[in-house]
């Protein structure tokens, strides 16, 4: 076990961060920002909040006793927030090493985010999105706080987990087992998780209903942190992007926020543990699969500075000084919503298909010498095969029209695309609707002739045709998503697809 001197220990940090909530005046509307400025002593405060009515009338007065009670909360925190060294990526069996490394990072030999915060609330985020983020519940506020406090001076990403939870914060605070974080075994040995509840409400919380299968997911998305403001009231405003998907693997903790291991999940076509269609019905072995999904996840995340740019809030620097609702552009920032765009800078992406044939020539290999279903009796499903067979992955449900009639003919991902884009070009035909740039961006070359004008910005030729095609099958369901009956849930079906 390591230790390393100056570092907090998280059950030291959790009991301070639960004492500074309790104790916090009611009328702060979150647990507050850290200011940069030098930390005041106490006695000084105490005297400047004791004044603080002497010198003008009651307005200003109480002014003034906010402005200086948040410069004591900001001063607090700042101490509180101490940036930490980074450290290495802990044993993922090992819970209580894990539980204290101070960065969600990737553990490239599972392809697991370790020691991953998680946002649960009620709704629910795919890859490709981008969001500006208003948070203001204190666990929340708390739990944003302690990620910006492990940024590094070589700016590696600052990543969260989202996850769904119908209710949010209250749902959790309900004590409804249904809503208590789980991992995906656990779900899978859950026998109510396909009870519906059909708008029937919680014993403490009554006012959470849902139509649906109404629980906690296990699957969510994995977001990075682009950049950040913090509000004069002790709000954090967060630019955020979806940049794959995952699946809660082991819980570290729950309180003051959740804590878990998550396996990051590929597309069956980013990761085929099968052959050729005879082997189709073989069992594969969960021990043989780990290892190259770990390889494969993290030839993955090579494609991420290039599939994601990493725009600025157009707020102005980042100083001393604390934003005003006022002095947010709303209309700009909407500008930058809701999907990502791609970088001009595509250095990455010869790394990345080098890492990525290197992954399809090993699981080749693997494949021919027959170590995928070798001494399958003494070994367990692939965890893809074991989500899916116990309905946490599914299909997308029927729906009746000719592009659907067609597509069920093939599963060839070119001729599944070139149907896409040819529905998509008769609904925008039919309704004047313009698709958006980051969505035409992803138009093949080949299909000029479609009456959707190309990109300006084409994609770099180094950039592999499945991964367009994946960030396609997540952005084109959006575009129908507020269409009552075709588009109501799609989010959920699409994060929940193989």
């Amino acid at each position: 076990m390591r230790t390393s001197l100056g570092t907090k220990p998280r059950s030291i940090m959790s009991a301070a961060a639960i004492i500074l909530l309790c104790f916090m005046p009611f009328s702060v509307s979150a647990f507050a920002t850290i200011q940069q400025q030098a930390l005041h002593a106490p006695t000084k405060k105490t005297l400047s909040l004791s004044n603080s009515n002497n010198n003008g009338g009651d307005d200003g007065g109480i002014d003034d006793f906010e402005n200086n009670r948040m410069d004591i909360v900001r001063s607090l925190q700042k101490s509180f927030y101490m940036p930490e060294s980074p450290k290495a990526i802990p044993d993922s069996d090992n819970n209580d090493e894990a539980a204290s490394c101070p960065r969600a990072q990737l553990d490239e030999s599972t392809g697991k985010i370790i020691n991953l915060p998680l946002w649960r609330v009620g709704w629910i985020e795919t890859p490709g999105r981008r969001n500006c983020l208003n948070v203001h519940e204190g666990i929340y506020t708390h739990m944003f706080e302690s990620i910006l406090s492990t940024q590094s001076e070589t700016n590696d990403p600052l990543y969260f987990g989202h996850l769904y939870l119908p209710g949010g914060t209250k749902a959790a605070k309900s004590g409804e087992e249904r809503y208590r974080l789980k991992t995906w075994r656990e779900e899978l040995d859950d026998d109510d998780r396909f009870d519906n509840y059909s708008k029937s409400s919680t014993l403490n919380a009554p006012d959470i209903s849902t139509p649906s299968v109404d629980r906690s997911a296990v699957v969510g998305c994995l977001m990075q942190i682009v950049d950040h403001r913090r509000m004069e009231d002790g709000r954090l405003m967060l630019l955020v992007q979806a940049v794959e998907r995952f699946v809660v693997d082991e819980v570290l903790e729950t309180l003051p926020y959740s804590v878990a291991n998550v396996q990051i999940l590929l597309d069956k076509e980013d990761l085929q543990f099968k052959g050729d269609d005879n082997d189709k019905n073989e069992q594969v072995d969960e021990n043989f699969c780990k290892y190259l999904r770990g390889d494969a996840v993290t030839a993955s995340f090579f494609y991420h500075d290039y599939e994601f740019n990493k725009p600025k809030l157009p707020i102005g620097e980042k100083n001393n000084s604390y934003l005003s609702k006022d002095d947010v552009p709303w209309v700009e920032i909407s500008n930058l919503l809701p999907f990502s765009e791609y970088s001009s800078d595509d250095v990455s992406l010869n790394a990345a298909n080098e890492k990525s044939s290197s992954i399809q020539e090993s699981l080749l290999a693997s494949m021919n010498n027959g170590d995928a279903s070798s001494n399958f009796a003494e070994g367990e499903l692939s965890m893809e095969e074991q989500l899916f067979n116990g309905g946490i992955l599914w299909d997308p449900p029927f729906i009746q029209n000719v592009i659907v009639r067609r597509s069920l003919d093939t599963s060839d991902c070119d001729a599944l695309e070139t149907l896409l884009w040819l529905a998509m070009d008769d609904f925008c035909r039919a309704t004047g609707f313009n698709l958006p740039e980051e969505v035409r961006v992803l138009m093949p070359p080949e299909m000029d002739y479609l009456d959707q004008m190309p990109s300006e910005h084409a994609l770099s030729p180094l950039y592999p045709k499945i991964r367009r095609q994946r960030r396609l099958s997540y952005l084109a369901p959006a575009l129908i998503e507020n269409l009552e009956e075709v588009g109501k849930g799609i989010r959920h079906i699409w994060l929940n697809t193989p």
